[in-house]
C-alpha cells in the first residue's frame, strides 16, 4: 500500500509561502513562527528529493520544477477541501447525489441555467441526468426529480414548457412536391420516422403500420434528413435545419401541428434532501406561473 512521504499540511505551507511571497509574510498569515514554516518546506523538498523553492534575497522564488508541484498541490487541497466538505454535508443529510429523470422532449435552456446556479451551490452534490423517451412516475424513488410530459391522473406537477411537434422531410422526398393539403393516404404511402416507445400514444395519436421505429431523435433526424421518410418531430430541436432548408415542414389536411405539455414531478416533496429541494426551488423560479 502506498505511504506519502508528504503531508497535506507541508503542501499547505508551500503554497502559502509561494502566494504571500515569503517565509515571513506566510508566518504572520498563518500565525506560525518562521521557522516552522522554514522547517516544513525544508523536510518537503528533502522528502521528494526536488526544490521547489529558492531564496532570492528575501522572497522565496518558484523553481521549474515548483510551478508544477504548486497547481498539482493546489488540485490536492481543493480536492482534500471538496471530500471533507462532503462528509459534513452528509452528516447534516445533504444529499451526495439527485436523480433527475428528463423526457427526451423537455426543452433545456431553462434547465441548463438552473443546473448552472445550482452548481456552485451543490457542496459536492452531483446530478444524474438520465434522458428518456418515456419517463415512467412509478420508477422514481422518493428523493427523484422528473420532468415529462406524461402526468399521472393522480398527481399533480408544475407546468413547464408547451412542445410543438410539426411533421417534416427532406426537401428531396416526394412529400416535399406537395406539402400542402396532404390527406392520410398521402401520409400513407410513405414511411414514417416514428420514436418507440411512441411518445404520441399517451394522447392517442397513431403510427402506421409500416412505421420505422427509433429510440432518439438524433437517429430519426438523421434517417428523416437522407429522404428515408417523414416523421413528426420536436420544434425546437429541429429549428435550425428548418431555416437552413435542410427539413420541409408538411401541412396535412388533418392538422400540421401536435402539442404536448411537460411538467415537473416528484414522488414526496416532503421526502426531499436539501439539495434537492435547492434544485427544485431553482427549477421553480426558471418557471414562474
Amino acid at each position: 500500500m502506498f505511504r506519502p512521504k508528504s503531508t497535506i499540511e507541508q503542501w499547505r505551507i508551500f503554497q502559502a509561502v509561494v502566494e504571500f511571497g515569503g517565509y515571513t509574510q506566510a508566518a504572520e498569515a498563518l500565525c506560525k513562527s518562521q521557522s516552522s514554516l522554514n522547517h516544513a518546506v525544508a523536510k518537503l523538498q528533502q522528502s521528494l528529493g526536488v526544490a521547489l523553492l529558492e531564496v532570492r534575497g528575501r522572497k522565496a522564488v518558484l523553481t521549474p520544477a515548483g510551478q508544477l508541484f504548486l497547481q498539482r498541490s493546489r488540485q490536492l487541497l481543493t480536492q482534500m477541501e471538496e471530500l471533507e466538505g462532503l462528509a459534513q454535508n452528509l452528516e447534516r443529510q445533504w444529499e451526495p447525489q439527485i436523480n433527475l429523470y428528463l423526457s427526451a422532449l423537455q426543452p433545456r435552456e431553462r434547465l441548463y441555467r438552473a443546473m448552472a446556479r445550482f452548481a456552485p451551490r451543490s457542496r459536492g452534490c452531483r446530478i444524474n441526468l438520465f434522458e428518456r423517451i418515456h419517463c415512467h412516475f412509478s420508477a422514481m424513488q422518493p428523493g427523484d426529480l422528473m420532468m415529462t410530459e406524461h402526468l399521472p391522473g393522480d398527481q399533480s406537477g408544475l407546468p413547464l414548457d408547451e412542445v410543438l411537434l410539426i411533421p417534416v422531410c427532406a426537401p428531396t422526398h416526394p412529400l416535399a412536391e406537395r406539402a400542402d393539403n396532404l390527406s392520410v393516404n398521402d401520409l400513407a404511402n410513405h414511411t414514417e420516422l416514428a420514436l418507440h416507445p411512441p411518445i404520441h400514444r399517451a394522447v392517442d395519436w397513431g403510427h402506421s403500420d409500416t412505421a420505422w421505429t427509433v429510440t432518439h431523435y438524433t437517429e430519426a433526424l438523421t434517417l428523416i434528413g437522407q429522404g428515408l421518410g417523414y416523421g413528426w418531430l420536436p420544434h425546437h430541436l429541429i429549428q435550425p435545419e428548418l431555416e437552413l432548408g435542410s427539413l420541409h415542414q408538411l401541412h396535412p389536411v388533418e392538422g400540421s401541428e401536435r402539442r404536448l405539455y411537460t411538467y415537473l414531478l416528484t414522488p414526496d416533496p416532503s421526502k426531499l434532501g436539501p439539495a434537492a429541494e435547492l434544485l427544485l426551488r431553482l427549477l421553480r423560479s426558471e418557471y414562474p406561473h
